[in-house]
């Protein structure tokens, strides 16, 4: 089982979670077999949005072709499998390990997490969010940064973060909230849009296809392990979610694509005064659903250039919050 209960952020119910450890099994995908299974999976949920790789590029990513252990940054492809006690098929998490050893920093990628809808609320989506935490420890002292594991070391003192890519809240779209609700209980916070407005690139092959590339707009979500009440985050440490980011996708799309999302995430970091990031707090549930004011699609696409925002209109900011609330407290949004 690849999970530390105590990797666990308390909101999120470590009862539940072990509850979780004993009901099912998570393993890595170590053949091709499994990998197929798990990226089946993903690809019936992710696919259709444009929002999974390739099945070749995750392919190579699983095979180590494209690890470079002498990159500044050095990357590792996870997929982890959550099998039911009968050996169905219950979840998948996929996740980026990615270290740089001069900064002291590993950053966790969480790329796609699927409960399947008969698992859900059963302590297994908590589970895959804390899951990489434990795959990030064991990178660290592989790099050998820290020591054996429960040795007060330096695999303490080094940084960790897990970094997530989220949707804007829509109030149309009820999962834009519900999915931050789970990330804000798990002790995650957003880094402020205005402040690193955050893109995800054009996953199709455009060559092929004969089309632009348009990058997704998403924001910028993380959790600093082991210091989840702390309300900000380094400059640095808000530039390294598009850094570590990009060292992986430099892999998968052409590099050229790159250039306007990192030139309009840095443009807006540079031209913010000071050396720590406020973070945004993510409500928790419901009764406190105005907090996701400064998360809205309408508050968030206006940073992106036009082509980048979709083809929904945007509304006013202050319209978009009252309709949010509205469907919330009549019960239209809830889970």
């Amino acid at each position: 089982m690849i999970v530390d209960l105590g990797d666990v952020y308390p909101a999120e119910g470590p009862e539940k979670v072990a509850r979780a450890i004993a009901q099912y099994s998570l393993e890595e995908a170590r053949d091709s077999a499994a990998f197929d299974e798990g990226y089946r999976a993903l690809d019936g949920f992710f696919g259709p949005k444009g929002e999974l790789e390739r099945h070749e590029v995750l392919a190579a990513w699983l095979a180590g072709v494209h690890t470079d252990p002498a990159a500044p940054i050095v990357l590792t492809y996870h997929m982890l499998i959550a099998r039911d006690a009968e050996g169905r098929l219950a979840g998948v998490r996929d996740v980026y390990i990615t270290l740089d050893r001069a900064a002291r920093r590993c950053v966790a990628l969480l790329s796609h997490a699927l409960v399947l809808p008969e698992h859900r609320r059963s302590g297994l989506a908590a589970l895959l969010r804390a899951a990489p935490v434990a795959l990030a420890r064991r990178a660290l002292v592989e790099a050998g940064l820290g020591g054996a594991a429960g040795e007060a070391g330096e695999a303490e003192k080094a940084e960790v973060l897990l970094a997530a890519e989220m949707e804007a809240v829509d109030p149309d779209d009820r999962d834009t909230a519900v999915r931050l609700f789970a990330y804000g209980r798990a002790g995650f916070a957003v880094i402020p849009p205005s402040v690193l407005p955050y893109a995800q690139p054009d996953f199709r092959d455009t060559a092929a296809l004969g089309v632009t590339p348009v990058p997704l707009p998403l924001m910028a979500v993380v959790r600093q392990v082991g210091e989840e009440e702390r309300g900000d985050l380094s400059r640095d440490g808000a530039a390294s979610f598009l850094r570590h980011y990009q060292a992986a996708h430099v892999r998968e799309v052409d590099p050229a694509h790159l250039v306007p999302i990192r030139e309009n995430a840095l443009s807006r970091l540079a031209a913010f005064a000071g050396e720590r990031v406020p973070l945004i707090r993510i409500p928790r549930g419901p009764e406190e659903i105005a907090g996701f004011a400064p998360l809205l699609r309408s508050v968030v696409m206006p940073l992106y250039p036009p082509a980048w925002r979709g083809k929904a209109p945007l509304d006013d900011p202050a319209r978009e919050l009252e309709r949010l609330c509205a469907a919330w407290s009549t019960g239209e949004g809830r889970s």
